[in-house]
């Protein structure tokens, strides 16, 4: 009987162990590893509007919403420019002519979608109180 005693001590462990490491993968597979939501307008003026103070941000999220269809325009024409170097990277046989031109437009694209949103940033600050404006955060981060 004094055998026993351990095994079932054994055996009782390792269902623990096992019901934890179930409950932690199902966690990690369901909050964990989710792919991320496709970049919106609304995700991207949230995004920039958080990195302000209130009432700062509430000046540059009018400013952006103002400019929302400017702003969704400029997404899509930066996401067919990345499609476009994928396609370029993976052509048979390689192009290195249109792979330049490619990343090159994508760079473009870029560009003209955060000229967008610093636009818009520039021309909400003028109406910010000069006090708001200091409150910015200054890091680097």
């Amino acid at each position: 009987m004094a055998l026993r005693r351990p095994r079932a001590l054994v055996y009782g462990l390792l269902a623990a162990s096992l019901a934890i490491n179930l409950i932690g993968a199902g966690y990690f597979g369901f909050v964990g590893f989710r792919p991320k939501p496709p970049r919106t307008a609304e995700s991207t003026i949230d995004f920039v509007t958080r990195r302000f103070p209130a009432p700062v941000a509430e000046a540059v999220r009018a400013k952006l919403e103002e400019r929302r269809d400017e702003l969704r325009e400029a997404m899509k024409e930066m996401r067919a420019a990345r499609r476009e170097t994928r396609d370029a990277m993976s052509d048979a046989p390689f192009d290195a002519d249109r792979a330049d031109k490619a990343f090159a437009d994508a760079r473009a694209k870029s560009s003209d979608f955060q000229k967008v949103i610093h636009s818009a940033i520039i021309s909400a600050l003028p109406g910010v109180p000069e006090a708001d404006r200091a409150k910015i955060d200054r890091n680097d981060d």
